[in-house]
């Protein structure tokens, strides 16, 4: 079975950070009020985030900028209808697209408002990112 944390270690430009433990993925979980998909789970745990090509994923372990934490309570304070139940991905860092993953790791594109569902898991949302390599 195909899954994230495997096809990340594939990359061979992968940068990382320390991998998550379990108390730091319990408590970002309680202060998001919601649970993470397994994938982003397993994620964490190996990773805590990456960047590759030019990708950068959210996580723990990180600079502030890219902490799913802080991003994602940064953006239900500053939008009213910005999805209880999803947690930012990735900042594109244009026009205010956010790729956002809900509860049961389905992959949605978000611009002020407007949520699309693009992916139904974050591993073919990462083939998508794999291909953005300059």
């Amino acid at each position: 079975m195909t899954n994230v944390t495997n096809e990340l270690k594939k990359i061979s430009d992968l940068v990382s950070t320390k991998g998550a433990s379990n108390e730091q993925i319990v408590e970002a979980q309680n202060k998001l009020s919601l649970e993470f998909p397994t994938d982003f789970i397993e994620y964490l745990k190996e990773f805590g985030l990456v960047n590759f090509y030019g990708v950068e994923w959210q996580g723990l372990n990180g600079p502030d900028y890219l902490n799913v934490v802080k991003s994602t309570l940064e953006a239900r304070e500053t939008y009213p209808d910005f999805p209880v139940n999803m947690f930012i991905l990735e900042d594109l860092g244009f026009d205010g697209f956010l790729i956002l993953v809900d509860t049961k790791g389905s992959v949605y594109e978000w611009k002020y408002g407007t949520c699309k569902k693009i992916y139904p898991s974050m591993v073919e949302y990462l083939e998508e990112c794999i291909e953005r390599k300059v």
